[in-house]
Protein backbone atom coordinates (compact mmCIF):
# COMPACT_ATOMS: atom_id res chain seq x y z
CA UNK A 1 0.00 0.00 0.00
CA UNK A 2 2.99 2.33 1.15
CA UNK A 3 4.13 1.81 -2.36
CA UNK A 4 1.29 2.38 -4.39
CA UNK A 5 0.63 5.70 -2.24
CA UNK A 6 4.30 6.67 -3.05
CA UNK A 7 4.35 5.89 -6.95
CA UNK A 8 1.03 7.91 -6.87
CA UNK A 9 2.63 10.99 -5.29
CA UNK A 10 6.05 10.76 -7.94
CA UNK A 11 3.32 10.41 -10.50
CA UNK A 12 2.21 13.71 -9.59
CA UNK A 13 4.97 15.36 -10.33
CA UNK A 14 5.08 14.28 -13.88
CA UNK A 15 8.57 14.14 -15.63
CA UNK A 16 10.77 13.28 -12.85
CA UNK A 17 11.80 9.55 -13.72
CA UNK A 18 15.00 9.71 -16.27
CA UNK A 19 13.45 9.69 -20.00
CA UNK A 20 14.72 6.71 -22.35
CA UNK A 21 15.82 4.11 -20.11
CA UNK A 22 16.92 2.19 -23.40
CA UNK A 23 19.46 5.44 -24.48
CA UNK A 24 22.71 4.49 -25.27
CA UNK A 25 26.11 5.23 -23.24
CA UNK A 26 26.90 7.80 -25.22
CA UNK A 27 23.14 9.73 -24.72
CA UNK A 28 23.84 8.82 -20.96
CA UNK A 29 26.85 10.62 -20.58
CA UNK A 30 25.14 13.86 -22.28
CA UNK A 31 22.25 13.62 -19.68
CA UNK A 32 25.23 13.34 -16.52
CA UNK A 33 27.02 16.21 -18.19
CA UNK A 34 23.75 18.51 -18.67
CA UNK A 35 23.34 17.62 -14.85
CA UNK A 36 26.99 18.79 -14.36
CA UNK A 37 26.45 22.17 -16.49
CA UNK A 38 23.06 23.00 -15.40
CA UNK A 39 24.96 22.89 -11.40
CA UNK A 40 27.67 25.07 -12.44
CA UNK A 41 24.35 27.65 -13.66
CA UNK A 42 23.26 27.17 -10.12
CA UNK A 43 25.90 27.67 -8.20
CA UNK A 44 26.76 30.87 -9.98
CA UNK A 45 22.49 31.83 -9.43
CA UNK A 46 23.71 30.64 -5.70
CA UNK A 47 26.21 33.05 -4.92
CA UNK A 48 24.82 36.16 -6.47
CA UNK A 49 21.62 35.60 -4.43
CA UNK A 50 23.09 34.67 -1.25
CA UNK A 51 26.18 37.40 -0.86
CA UNK A 52 28.51 36.93 1.96
CA UNK A 53 26.70 33.99 3.43
CA UNK A 54 26.99 31.83 0.57
CA UNK A 55 30.57 33.19 0.27
CA UNK A 56 31.44 32.62 4.07
CA UNK A 57 29.77 29.00 3.35
CA UNK A 58 31.82 28.06 0.50
CA UNK A 59 35.03 29.08 2.40
CA UNK A 60 34.32 26.59 5.61
CA UNK A 61 32.23 23.84 3.68
CA UNK A 62 33.70 20.14 3.41
CA UNK A 63 31.46 19.40 0.60
CA UNK A 64 28.73 21.01 -1.22
CA UNK A 65 25.45 18.96 -2.99
CA UNK A 66 23.87 20.62 -6.02
CA UNK A 67 20.67 19.79 -7.14
CA UNK A 68 19.93 22.21 -10.03
CA UNK A 69 16.19 20.46 -10.77
CA UNK A 70 14.48 19.50 -7.76
CA UNK A 71 10.72 19.19 -8.59
CA UNK A 72 7.82 19.17 -5.73
CA UNK A 73 4.00 18.62 -6.69
CA UNK A 74 1.03 16.72 -5.55
CA UNK A 75 -2.72 17.04 -4.50
CA UNK A 76 -3.17 15.42 -1.45
CA UNK A 77 0.13 13.63 -1.27
CA UNK A 78 3.14 15.17 -2.74
CA UNK A 79 6.15 13.89 -3.55
CA UNK A 80 9.96 15.36 -4.40
CA UNK A 81 12.25 14.20 -6.85
CA UNK A 82 15.81 15.55 -8.13
CA UNK A 83 19.62 14.72 -9.41
CA UNK A 84 22.44 16.34 -8.18
CA UNK A 85 25.95 15.98 -7.43
CA UNK A 86 28.01 16.68 -4.40
CA UNK A 87 31.51 17.77 -4.93
CA UNK A 88 34.33 17.24 -1.61
CA UNK A 89 36.36 19.81 -0.74
CA UNK A 90 40.47 18.88 -0.90
CA UNK A 91 43.61 20.16 0.55
CA UNK A 92 43.69 22.42 -2.54
CA UNK A 93 40.27 22.12 -4.72
CA UNK A 94 37.21 20.74 -5.21
CA UNK A 95 37.07 17.06 -6.51
CA UNK A 96 34.90 15.57 -9.51
CA UNK A 97 31.42 15.66 -8.67
CA UNK A 98 29.61 12.31 -7.33
CA UNK A 99 26.54 11.74 -9.00
CA UNK A 100 23.51 11.65 -5.91
CA UNK A 101 19.29 11.77 -6.37
CA UNK A 102 17.20 12.98 -3.44
CA UNK A 103 13.52 11.90 -3.11
CA UNK A 104 10.80 12.12 -0.56
CA UNK A 105 7.31 11.56 0.50
CA UNK A 106 4.75 13.68 2.42
CA UNK A 107 0.87 13.46 2.91
CA UNK A 108 -1.15 17.13 3.20
CA UNK A 109 -3.08 19.20 1.54
CA UNK A 110 -1.26 20.59 -1.15
CA UNK A 111 -1.87 21.59 -4.50
CA UNK A 112 0.35 22.73 -7.18
CA UNK A 113 4.05 22.24 -8.36
CA UNK A 114 6.95 23.63 -7.72
CA UNK A 115 10.50 23.48 -8.89
CA UNK A 116 13.84 24.47 -6.87
CA UNK A 117 17.24 24.74 -7.14
CA UNK A 118 19.00 23.40 -4.10
CA UNK A 119 22.63 23.87 -2.39
CA UNK A 120 23.20 21.71 0.72
CA UNK A 121 26.55 23.05 2.56
CA UNK A 122 28.14 19.75 3.95
CA UNK A 123 29.28 21.78 7.15
CA UNK A 124 30.92 18.38 9.52
CA UNK A 125 32.71 15.74 9.04
CA UNK A 126 29.83 13.62 10.71
CA UNK A 127 27.83 14.46 7.85
CA UNK A 128 29.83 14.00 5.03
CA UNK A 129 31.01 10.60 6.17
CA UNK A 130 27.06 10.00 6.71
CA UNK A 131 26.37 11.16 2.83
CA UNK A 132 29.80 9.52 1.56
CA UNK A 133 29.44 6.05 3.17
CA UNK A 134 26.50 5.06 3.05
CA UNK A 135 24.29 3.99 -0.49
CA UNK A 136 21.26 5.71 0.97
CA UNK A 137 21.01 8.43 3.98
CA UNK A 138 17.85 9.53 5.25
CA UNK A 139 18.02 13.13 6.65
CA UNK A 140 15.11 12.24 8.63
CA UNK A 141 16.87 9.67 10.37
CA UNK A 142 19.80 10.99 10.35
CA UNK A 143 21.47 10.61 13.41
CA UNK A 144 20.43 14.03 14.95
CA UNK A 145 22.07 16.29 12.20
CA UNK A 146 21.24 20.09 12.74
CA UNK A 147 19.98 21.22 9.14
CA UNK A 148 19.20 25.17 8.65
CA UNK A 149 17.95 26.93 6.15
CA UNK A 150 20.02 29.80 4.86
CA UNK A 151 16.93 31.80 3.38
CA UNK A 152 15.69 32.57 6.88
CA UNK A 153 18.71 32.67 9.29
CA UNK A 154 20.71 34.87 10.28
CA UNK A 155 24.40 34.86 9.89
CA UNK A 156 25.57 34.39 13.13
CA UNK A 157 22.46 30.83 13.21
CA UNK A 158 24.43 29.32 11.33
CA UNK A 159 27.53 28.85 13.18
CA UNK A 160 27.29 24.61 14.41
CA UNK A 161 25.36 23.68 12.07
CA UNK A 162 26.11 20.31 10.41
CA UNK A 163 23.90 21.13 6.91
CA UNK A 164 22.77 24.56 5.92
CA UNK A 165 20.45 24.83 2.54
CA UNK A 166 19.82 27.45 0.40
CA UNK A 167 17.20 27.31 -2.23
CA UNK A 168 15.32 28.94 -5.05
CA UNK A 169 11.72 28.41 -6.26
CA UNK A 170 9.30 29.22 -8.67
CA UNK A 171 4.96 27.74 -8.19
CA UNK A 172 2.74 27.40 -5.99
CA UNK A 173 4.27 26.37 -2.89
CA UNK A 174 6.09 28.53 0.14
CA UNK A 175 9.08 26.97 0.50
CA UNK A 176 10.93 23.49 0.61
CA UNK A 177 12.77 21.65 3.37
CA UNK A 178 15.41 18.46 3.05
CA UNK A 179 14.78 17.44 6.21
CA UNK A 180 12.45 14.52 5.25
CA UNK A 181 14.56 13.43 2.32
CA UNK A 182 16.51 10.87 1.47
CA UNK A 183 19.45 10.89 -0.32
CA UNK A 184 21.27 7.80 -2.60
CA UNK A 185 24.66 7.99 -4.53
CA UNK A 186 23.79 7.11 -8.16
CA UNK A 187 26.81 5.10 -8.67
CA UNK A 188 25.54 3.75 -12.57
CA UNK A 189 26.07 8.02 -13.01
CA UNK A 190 29.39 7.77 -12.00
CA UNK A 191 30.38 4.74 -13.80
CA UNK A 192 28.98 6.14 -16.73
CA UNK A 193 30.94 9.67 -16.25
CA UNK A 194 34.02 8.70 -15.18
CA UNK A 195 33.98 5.19 -17.26
CA UNK A 196 34.75 2.66 -14.61
CA UNK A 197 33.40 1.79 -11.54
CA UNK A 198 33.59 3.96 -8.92
CA UNK A 199 31.99 5.95 -5.45
CA UNK A 200 31.70 8.95 -3.97
CA UNK A 201 34.70 8.10 -1.60
CA UNK A 202 37.01 6.88 -4.23
CA UNK A 203 35.79 10.56 -6.87
CA UNK A 204 36.74 12.41 -3.29
CA UNK A 205 40.03 11.27 -3.07
CA UNK A 206 40.62 11.84 -7.11
CA UNK A 207 40.66 7.90 -7.80
CA UNK A 208 39.08 9.74 -11.54
CA UNK A 209 38.50 12.90 -13.10
CA UNK A 210 36.72 14.53 -16.10
CA UNK A 211 37.87 17.90 -17.53
CA UNK A 212 34.48 18.55 -18.25
CA UNK A 213 33.40 19.26 -15.01
CA UNK A 214 36.61 21.91 -14.15
CA UNK A 215 33.69 24.64 -14.67
CA UNK A 216 32.29 23.69 -11.92
CA UNK A 217 34.71 23.02 -9.46
CA UNK A 218 36.34 26.62 -10.48
CA UNK A 219 32.68 28.15 -10.06
CA UNK A 220 32.79 26.88 -6.48
CA UNK A 221 36.13 28.41 -5.94
CA UNK A 222 39.17 27.82 -3.82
Amino acid sequence: MQRRVFLAGIGLVGGLTLAGCASTPQQQEQNEQSLVDAATHTVGVMKADSGAKGASLLTKAKAVMIFPDLIKGGVAVGGTRGQGVMLVRGPTTWSYPAFYETSSISLGLQIGAEESSVVMFVMSQRALDSLMKTSNFSFKAGGGLSIIDMNAAAQEQLTGADVVTWSKSKGAYGGLTMSGSDVSQRLDRDNTYYGKAVNAEQIAQGAVSNKQADALRAALGG
